[in-house]
């Protein structure tokens, strides 16, 4: 079992380090915008925490995630037991949950005593006599359970009892955080909104060439769409408005790329419309930067990550106004009802004029980048915080 030094010391500034571990167990499990906010989290705070006294580690429980690569982080493990090693023996203790129940105690061995455990999502068990804090991106599976699988709801009321009896939560967005507070009931100081950035590959640039025909596209001439499909994205609606631009002469293709989903949300190609599952960062990139415009019609988002990296790319965007896309679209992008079908329509056809889609690519280059660094230091303030109540 890895553990690092459990001793506090004291910075030059004369605070005791604090020792964070930050679970990063749901990372195997993800898609899309989840897997890659906590990366880019963990990535910064492994950066900055230390230079602010904080000991901070990501930390994979591979139990939780079996037959299933760990994240690509530098991260403590907590050892999956012997007896979930041997072949037929193992079906007794998964049957009866042996490592699950064992597990709290087993991450107290890492974290010593009085450390910060921060839950990144389906991992209600910690050390006990830790300080508890769960990243909440949105409460769409306690709202709206009808949109996600029935484990994801699940691990969503487990993250609630935790809640309810005490632990602190860090939000991606003002908006979720306000959305706690009010489900809850909870006060200002036990939730804290660390926002979200892009990360620094998503950058204004010319298209690579390469990859334009790699994939049969031409830059500047394609709509996109950066979402899993999933029923919140709102799938069917964009497919609707643009099949109603292409009867009014829309010709450039629009391009849905995704990791995955669930919900009965079909997506078949034709028609204009193109499929990219499972693309690289590198190609996802140069889709943002040879893409006319972001069509971003979600009806409920937690931050809305695709709009703040078609931002940094100088891509113009076009969303819906539901939810935290109010505060991270802004004026740096046009805003839509998620419903208002004719409104889009105006909108998809409009980008058919060179002067409509220079005057959205000034709007999106204003867009004032942030640094996953200064979103770091914020949530290293929060940990010393909690530290202190």
């Amino acid at each position: 079992m890895l553990s690092g030094n459990n001793n506090l010391k004291d910075t030059e500034e004369g605070h005791a380090d604090i020792r964070v571990l930050f679970d990063i167990s749901i990372v195997p499990h993800a898609v899309g915008g989840v897997s890659r906010y906590l990366l880019s989290v963990a990535g910064a705070l492994l950066t900055v925490a230390d230079s602010l006294g904080i000991d901070f580690h990501p930390l994979d429980v591979p139990a939780a995630h079996p037959g299933v690569p760990g994240p690509e982080i530098d991260s403590l493990l907590l050892d999956t037991p012997f007896y979930l090693k041997i072949p037929f023996f193992r079906r007794l203790p998964i049957r009866k949950r042996w490592e699950e129940r064992s597990r709290s105690r087993r991450l107290r061995k890492i974290a010593g005593g009085n450390a910060i455990f921060h839950h990144s999502g389906v991992q209600p068990e910690y050390p006990q006599g830790s300080i508890s804090v769960i990243t909440v991106h949105d409460l769409s599976a306690l709202e709206n359970p009808q949109w996600h699988r029935n484990e994801t709801v699940a691990f969503a009321e487990k993250e609630a009892r935790l809640i309810e009896g005490g632990s602190s939560v860090m939000t991606s967005s003002e908006w979720t955080r306000r959305r706690v507070m009010d489900y809850f009931a909870l006060p200002p100081e036990r939730v804290f909104s660390a926002g979200g950035a892009a990360c620094s590959i998503f950058s204004p640039g010319i298209p690579s060439s390469e990859v334009m025909k790699e994939l049969d596209l031409e830059p500047g001439r394609y709509l996109l769409h950066v979402g899993n499909f999933v029923p919140r994205k709102n799938i069917p609606f964009l497919l609707d408005v643009y099949g109603r631009s292409r009867e009014k002469g829309v010709e450039i293709p629009l391009v849905l790329v995704g990791a995955g989903g669930w919900g009965d949300v079909a997506v078949d190609e034709g028609a204009g419309v193109r499929v990219l599952k499972n693309l690289s960062d590198k190609a996802l990139v140069e889709l943002y930067r040879g893409a006319r415009a972001l069509l971003y019609p979600s009806t409920f988002e937690g931050l809305g990550l695709p709009a703040l990296e078609a931002f940094a790319c100088g891509t113009p965007v076009i969303s819906s106004n539901a939810t935290a896309l109010a505060d991270t679209v802004g004026k740096d992008g046009i805003q839509l009802d998620p419903d208002a079908h004719q409104a889009w329509v105006g909108e998809i056809t409009a980008l058919e004029e060179p002067q409509r889609v220079d005057e959205l690519r000034i709007m999106s280059s204003a867009a004032v980048r942030k640094d996953w660094n200064d979103i770091a230091r914020g949530i290293c303030g929060f940990y010393r915080r909690i530290s202190r109540s």
